[in-house]
């Protein structure tokens, strides 16, 4: 007997395409929505000095302990197709303002990296939405997700802590299903490759030749999606891409293990 009365099962099948944007966890903003989220945060005494960098943190192309904006930053900025010096002059712009100004002045700093790019990158493009990579803590919500959606005992995510990701089948899932839940990956198209290299700062050139011919080899090989979407996070991503570590880690988090367990694959 199923626990949905028929004419709501149908409801939500014909809902299903409208809302597909907006399944899962993933955040998409514009930076028009960024400056008002900002604006509504700051004080009004601000006058707009950190609003610059608000929006660079909230868009996460900037953290403190960096010396410049990460390169995820272009996916805000449209160069001129004719230009083909626009990130060395970029480059130079970011060395001589930053600089020049202390790593504590903040504001200032991110201010003067949006107006290099602004100035010398290309056109900032304003109305398009950008997928927003997810934080450490929310990778580690989402994998407590997974854990309770999947109904992982504890002696199957003790096993995974002990063998690893891949080679236990509740591990498998469990990777599967926070890509799913962070929508870089589906089970039709595959993994969303411009939103893996956002969130993970992949090697660009690299990075997209190495997913898309490694993923297309493996569909021939299995057909099981766990196995699949395991293989692809631990197979086709350059090693800088730390999906499976991140997951493991948070899993080690989970299981009140310190932060600093290793996955017995890596050994």
């Amino acid at each position: 007997m199923t626990c949905l009365p028929l004419i709501l099962s149908l409801k939500l099948l014909l809902l299903a395409n409208e809302v597909s944007s907006a399944i899962h966890s993933a955040a998409v903003k514009t930076p028009a929505t960024l400056h008002y989220e900002c604006t509504q945060y700051l004080q009004p005494d601000d006058n707009g000095n950190c609003t610059p960098y608000c929006i660079a943190l909230a868009a996460r192309f900037w953290d403190d302990d960096r010396d410049r904006p990460s390169r995820t930053i272009s996916r805000f900025y449209l160069p001129d197709s004719n230009d083909c010096n626009y990130w060395n002059r970029t480059e130079k712009c970011l060395q001589e303002t930053l600089g020049n100004l202390p790593s504590w002045k903040s504001c200032q700093r991110a201010t003067c990296a949006l107006m290099c790019h602004d100035d010398q990158y290309g056109e900032l493009i304003t109305e398009q939405p950008s997928f927003i990579p997810f934080t450490e803590l929310q990778h580690r919500r989402i994998v407590r997700q997974c854990v309770d959606i999947l109904q992982i005992a504890p002696a199957a995510r003790q096993a995974i802590l002990e063998q690893g990701l891949l080679a236990v089948p509740e591990g498998r899932c469990l990777l599967r299903c926070v890509m799913l839940r962070e929508d870089l990956y589906n089970d039709r198209e595959g993994p969303r490759l411009s939103w893996l290299w956002i969130q993970t700062e992949g090697f660009e050139d690299r990075f997209y030749d190495t997913a898309q011919k490694c993923y297309p080899m493996l569909k021939l090989e299995t057909s099981e999606p766990c196995l699949l979407a395991a293989r692809f996070a631990a197979e086709c991503l350059p090693s800088r891409i730390p999906i499976v570590d991140t997951v493991y880690r948070a899993l080690c988090i989970l299981g009140n293990k310190q932060p600093s367990c290793e996955d017995p694959c890596d050994d």
